[in-house]
């Protein structure tokens, strides 16, 4: 435990993105214009690692050096929504990494040597950081080419070098970590008691008979429960109310859905779309000009396409289109394309080349015309990792398997011919190996037209919301109010600190960023989520710590008074015999068979882990004393116990190391995260 307390938090291998200036400057534009309390060190701070403040602008320092390094490493100047969440993410991490995981790696010692930092670049043990960076895009497998082309180019003079010392130093972190969690994997193994313990109750089956009373069965009435007796549980079990940071919200959806007139003015469009299109000489170019989803532009045989497509394109009815029809929102036209006699299956032997070289394409293609051994001039020269094992040949696939260059290429030649294609993959030399006997083959145009609500309709929607926050009035009884006297559904919801997004929301981190930023009471103005309109009401504020005894009364009261209750249904059970319990309790007598300790639920009875626990502990034939369950109380007798030797000493023994290093880093981390004194507070900016 000595190490644990040393290293008081978790980290880990950080990888990261650019983060958007543009947010920069949002944020800093909104503390200016926020007021002066906005200014104030407390309200700017994004969370607290190990006793330190993390400012906003420390936080926003760290995933900004991170993001540079992989706008050079991507050589990309935008990223998604997902990519951008996730930098802030792992600029986190980075920064529980140094301000407490390293620290302590450093008191301990543990460092990462010359010559082991030499072995995870080229030798045995090779860093994951160093897999998962140099990366055949055509493989997507660790390319050692790559890695060492790169190595190659680093100097002091461009950003090759800030790239090096970044993969330098994510290295070190990954080996320190991974040594520290071997160093915690050698404590755990599985002692003689353990062992003994799993394989009997592995190989015990058993059955009884069970009575069972529940609590609700006893009026309140009957028992009493004084505020005194409230504030004892709660000092003795203190531990058990422990909460993190969350808000709870209850939050109305205005949904914005095209109106009849939408759908009306959609099909007299869709129906001029369909007289264009059903006049055009190149359906295939007109679909692509008009649809506002991409049509698929390959071939299809008569049993690999719809009933109605089949018959549109290989019937002798003489139609050619089929449409417009209205599936769910959106409108879908088809016209056959193109009919034509073309190989159902393709086969081919290919060298991948990167762009740039085609005298290396040129020459290869004609050594291999001269009779050279294609395998042999596959692993010499192709980027395509898979060669080591196929040696180049691609084996078969259909001709939508693969890119339409690659298609088109494949179509025109004859077996045994040998050519250069430049496809999204590079450079490749092709040499095709199999035609399967020609079919008939339709390309199938599709334009489809979505319904969407219009301006009218979104207006409409958000005039019904604007008058819902009208009517709430900021108060939590007005927003009550207005639900009912609008007949809405309200949806509760808890959010916590670490969430980003309200499960099912996608994009709802306007919702989570309002209600940290507020006090219980709020009630939200109109927020656009989808292009649907929300109203939300925050209605409990729960911070970090030990739950307040006023918000775990009601849960504390209601366990005391099953326990009074117990006491009560205790004396109904008395009786030497099941028999004579089950009748003083007015109560029928259960057999409940295939008890297994490690299992939490009896069909006849439901989850009751208490009972469980006493059916495997009381000797056979034994009648059981009360045992206070999870809805009621239980006594019972065992009837019969079935010994299996499924179990024994050393598979229990591998069963139980097993189970603990599957879960010593996520065990591990939890422990030094139990103990660090990390605070969480970036949801209220990001």
């Amino acid at each position: 435990m000595a190490s644990l307390n040393t290293l008081r938090t978790k980290g880990g291998v950080i990888v990261t993105i650019v983060i958007f200036v543009a947010l920069l400057a949002f944020l800093i534009g909104d503390v200016f214009t926020s007021g002066s309390s906005l200014m104030n060190s407390r309200k700017m701070r994004v969370g607290e690692i190990n006793g330190k403040n993390i400012g906003y602008v420390d936080f926003l320092n760290e995933a900004d050096y991170m993001g540079s390094i992989y706008k050079m490493m991507w050589g990309r100047d935008a990223f998604s929504a997902q990519e951008q969440e996730m930098v802030y993410n792992l600029a986190w991490e980075q920064l529980i990494m140094d301000n407490s995981l390293k620290p302590g790696f450093d008191r301990m010692g543990m460092t990462v040597s010359e010559a082991e930092q030499l072995d995870m670049l080229d030798g045995v043990y090779l860093s994951p950081v160093v897999t998962s960076t140099f990366v055949n895009p055509s493989t997507g497998l660790f390319d050692p080419q790559f890695m060492k082309s790169f190595m190659s180019s680093v100097t002091g003079s461009d950003g090759s070098y800030a790239i090096w010392a970044f993969l330098r130093n994510q290295m070190q972190q990954e080996r320190v970590m991974s040594k520290y969690l071997a160093l915690v994997e050698g404590g755990f193994y599985a002692n003689a008691l353990e062992v003994a313990h799993g394989v009997r109750v592995s190989n015990h089956t058993y059955a009884a008979d069970v009575i069972g009373k529940d609590y609700y069965t006893v009026p309140d009435s009957l028992v009493n429960v004084t505020q005194t007796d409230i504030k004892k549980y709660y000092d003795d079990h203190k531990e058990a109310f422990k909460q993190g940071t969350s808000r709870d919200i209850e939050y109305v959806v205005f949904d914005v859905m095209p109106s009849d007139e939408d759908y009306a003015e959609a099909k007299r469009m869709v129906d001029d779309i369909a007289a264009e299109f059903a006049g055009s000489d190149a359906p295939m170019q007109y679909a692509t000009l008009n649809s506002q989803t991409k049509p698929d532009a390959n071939y299809y045989g008569e049993d690999e396409l719809s009933a109605e497509l089949a018959a549109l394109a290989f019937g002798n009815g003489g139609e050619t289109m089929s449409g417009p029809t209205l599936n769910g929102d959106e409108y879908t036209v088809s016209r056959v394309a193109d009919v034509r006699m073309m190989p159902d299956t393709l086969g081919a032997k290919h060298i991948l080349l990167q762009k740039g070289q085609e005298k290396l394409a040129d020459s290869l293609v004609a050594a291999i015309r001269s009779g050279a051994d294609f395998a042999a001039l596959a692993l010499d020269n192709s980027f395509d990792r898979s060669v080591f094992q196929n040696s180049g040949d691609l084996g078969r696939f259909t001709p939508a398997q693969v890119p339409a260059e690659f298609t088109d290429a494949a179509l025109a030649a004859n077996v045994g011919d040998v050519y250069v294609v430049e496809s999204p993959a590079g450079l490749q030399v092709v040499q095709l190996t199999y035609k399967s006997r020609p079919v008939r083959k339709a390309q199938i145009a599709t334009v489809t037209y979505k319904v969407d609500p219009s301006a009218a309709t979104i207006q409409t929607a958000y005039q019904k919301a604007s008058g819902f926050v009208t009517a709430a009035g900021g108060t939590m009884e007005g927003f009550n109010q207005a639900v009912n006297d609008a007949a809405l559904s309200k949806r509760t919801v808890r959010i916590r600190n670490t969430d980003r997004t309200i499960s099912g929301l996608e994009n709802s981190k306007e919702i989570v960023r309002w209600a940290f930023n507020g006090k219980a009471g709020d009630i939200s103005q109109i927020m656009d989520i989808d292009g649907d309109y929300y109203v939300a009401a925050l209605v409990d504020v729960k911070e970090e710590g030990y739950a307040p005894l006023a918000q775990v009364s009601a849960q504390i009261t209601k366990t005391l008074l099953n326990r009074e209750k117990a006491r009560i249904i205790e004396k109904e059970m008395a009786g030497g015999t099941l028999e004579e319990a089950a009748r003083a309790a007015d109560v029928e007598v259960e057999s409940v068979s295939g008890v297994k300790w490690s299992a939490f639920y009896i069909p006849e009875v439901g989850v009751e882990p208490q009972l469980i626990g006493a059916v495997s502990a009381v000797p056979a034939g034994e009648l059981s004393l009360p045992v206070e369950g999870v809805s009621g109380v239980y006594r019972f007798v065992v009837t019969d116990v079935q010994t299996s030797g499924e179990a024994t000493d050393a598979s229990e023994r591998v069963r139980l190391n097993t189970n603990a290093l599957n879960y010593v880093g996520e065990r591990t981390m939890q422990a030094l995260t139990e103990e660090s004194d990390v605070t969480d507070m970036r949801v209220r900016f990001f």
